[in-house]
């Protein structure tokens, strides 16, 4: 509550707060890993003078140093930097607005007003894990790898027109808590 607290209006209550669950927040992006292992091993391929475009050594150095650091990067390094951001990724709704922090290097506050509320879509990862994307206002909102999604789509249910609430996985109001 209290990382909340200078971004409280007045009268303004806490009703959820979340966090994505750690693993499948890391690990979110697994396929960049899998492209970079194949584009590693073409560089090195390369590398090794074995491809069949002979090219100057200068050229062939920097070529070899760019694709190493992108493949390193993309193979690794993302899945690092989204662990270390974990630890800063925080979500809550109030009785009037959901908000998202996030960020390693600066704090991004995202704030998404609930009366503008027109669609939420949830993408399934697992029996009691997923992303849910919240439209309206023309603004967009991704909570990445919500853990016990169904209670944040309870509370939002009575905020989303009835069209939309079965495609969105909300089975109904919420109870208040």
């Amino acid at each position: 509550m209290n990382r909340w607290k200078d971004q409280l209006e007045a009268e303004e209550r806490i009703v959820w707060q979340g966090r994505p669950a750690p693993r499948a927040y890391t690990f979110r992006n697994w396929r960049w890993s899998l492209q970079a292992a194949a584009g590693l091993v073409m560089v090195l391929f390369f590398r090794q003078g074995n491809g069949p475009i002979q090219v100057d050594y200068a050229v062939d150095q920097w070529w070899t140093l760019a694709g190493l650091v992108v493949g390193f990067w993309a193979g690794i390094g993302h899945i690092l930097w989204a662990r270390m951001e974990w630890e800063h990724v925080f979500y809550m709704m109030t009785d009037r607005r959901l908000g998202a922090v996030s960020g390693i290097l600066g704090r991004r506050h995202q704030v998404f007003c609930l009366e503008q509320l027109d669609k939420v879509e949830q993408q399934a990862l697992g029996t009691a894990l997923a992303t849910v994307k919240i439209f309206g206002g023309g603004e967009r909102m991704t909570l990445h790898c919500l853990e016990y999604p169904h209670l944040l789509l309870q509370l939002l249910s009575s905020y989303v027109a009835p069209d939309t609430r079965h495609a969105a996985g909300i089975v109904g109001p919420a109870e208040d808590i």
